[in-house]
C-alpha cells in the first residue's frame, strides 16, 4: 500500500506548498511580457502572469517574443518584410540587454 502511495505522489509532481528556485526578467523592452528563470527552465508569462510558454534556452524565448510582437501588428507582410520585421524586433530586444 505505500508503495502505490509513493508512485501516486510522483506522478503528481511537486507537493502542494512546494515552489520552484525562481528570478524574474523584467525590461521595458519585452513589456507586458515578464520571464521567469526556473531552475531547468524558462517561462513566458503575459502581463497577467499567466504561461505563455515554456523554453530551454533564452533566446528560443527572445525569438518568441519577436514571433509576439510581429503577430500583433496585424498587417500583411511579404516573406522579406516579415522577416526584416522580425529581426528588426529581435535585435532592439537583444541590444537592450548588451549594456547590462
Amino acid at each position: 500500500m505505500k508503495i502505490r502511495s509513493y508512485i501516486y505522489n510522483m506522478r503528481k509532481g511537486r507537493q502542494k506548498g512546494q515552489t520552484k528556485a525562481k528570478s524574474v526578467i523584467s525590461d521595458p523592452s519585452i513589456a507586458p511580457y515578464k520571464i521567469l528563470i526556473e531552475e531547468d527552465q524558462y517561462v513566458l508569462v503575459d502581463g497577467k502572469d499567466i504561461p505563455q510558454g515554456y523554453y530551454t534556452s533564452l533566446d528560443k524565448v527572445i525569438y518568441k517574443i519577436s514571433k509576439i510582437f510581429m503577430a500583433n501588428k496585424r498587417e500583411e507582410f511579404s516573406l522579406s518584410g516579415f522577416m526584416i520585421g522580425y529581426n528588426k524586433i529581435k535585435d532592439e530586444i537583444l541590444d537592450s540587454f548588451k549594456d547590462a
